[in-house]
């Protein structure tokens, strides 16, 4: 037999993509759209598509995505390692060093793009659900891959019902730079978020703030920044709404430390509901780290359901 070759797809040849056979039926790597509507709407390059082929078959494949606009790969989401996850781990290791290479300027700060394994909300209850994350995991691991984070997902449309906006705390837009830093700064203390807890490692407190806050300008949406303050005037949090490509969402909110504990969460959520509900968003798409569960129960409290939950491995 002779040995699998590994390669990026030409023009032309994105229907190669959909020839790999045994695809999940468990609900493990499904994305809200096909890959065919993804490839339509510009998100992937055919050298950003990697197949490992046998003669006419197509043993695994992985996918890079990033928003049209965009030149270098943010994250792969669609990776199918096959029966051989040897074969499967191959080829990421094929991909990632011919997609990553020196400069590589990586526009989520990371040091290349991340995996991110979507999974159904109740995955380790079903066993070929547990069994197809596994062997994405294990191959990923195999490539050199690892674990980062598990995150769940979440969605609000207005049909879930807009909660009234809070009486208890003030906002007003978030136009002072050095409020924002000083305040984004502040949540980084014992956060529970793990991005926020790696850049604070990467680069130090105020530079972490002042690249949460370059990243969240690359989305737009300033004038919906919004601070908020207590009944003395005392800064209760912030939360950051943007458009990101195809949704509404949260680049950032929190309370800072010494508000925590009083549901002050909930109050900043509604309000960018509010925001986004004024601006005509169809929907809100978000997601929390599992450890962060604080967070997750004000997300739920105010409307939300959980849709998946999603494996980020680095």
């Amino acid at each position: 037999m002779s040995d699998p070759t590994y390669r990026s797809l030409v023009a032309g040849e994105f229907h190669l993509f959909n020839r790999y056979v045994p695809t999940s039926t468990s609900g493990v790597g499904a994305r809200s759209r096909t890959f065919d509507e993804y490839v339509a709407a510009g998100h992937y390059r055919h050298d950003w598509v990697w197949v490992a082929q046998r003669s006419d078959e197509v043993l695994a494949r992985v996918a890079f995505w990033a928003p049209p606009e965009y030149a270098q790969p943010f994250s792969v989401d669609f990776f199918d390692p096959g029966t051989d996850l040897d074969v499967g781990a191959e080829l990421l290791r094929a991909a990632y060093a011919a997609l990553v290479t020196e400069p590589y300027d990586m526009p989520t700060g990371n040091d290349r793009p991340d995996y991110h394994l979507f999974l159904p909300a109740d995955w380790r209850d079903h066993p070929d659900a547990m069994a197809d994350a596994n062997d994405r995991i294990t191959a990923a691991e195999k490539a050199g891959l690892r674990f980062f984070v598990e995150r769940v997902n979440l969605r609000w449309t207005p049909e879930r019902g807009l909660p009234a906006r809070s009486t208890r705390l003030r906002f007003g837009p978030a136009t002072d730079d050095e409020l924002v830093v000083d305040v984004l700064m502040r949540l980084c203390e014992n956060s529970l978020d793990s991005y926020a807890a790696r850049d604070v490692e990467r680069y130090g407190p105020r530079r972490a703030a002042e690249v949460t806050i370059e990243e969240t300008l690359e989305m737009g949406g300033r004038d919906w920044w919004r601070l908020a303050y207590d009944g003395d005037g005392s800064v209760v949090g912030i939360t950051l709404p943007v458009r990101a490509t195809d949704f509404a969402t949260h680049a950032y909110v929190g309370v800072v430390p010494e508000h925590r504990g009083h549901h002050y969460s909930e109050d900043l959520v509604v309000e960018t509901l509010h925001i986004f509900t004024e601006a005509g968003e169809s929907s809100v798409h978000d997601a929390t780290d599992v450890a962060n569960a604080p967070m997750a129960a004000a997300f739920e409290r105010v409307g939300y359901e959980i849709t998946g939950r999603r494996v980020v491995m680095l």
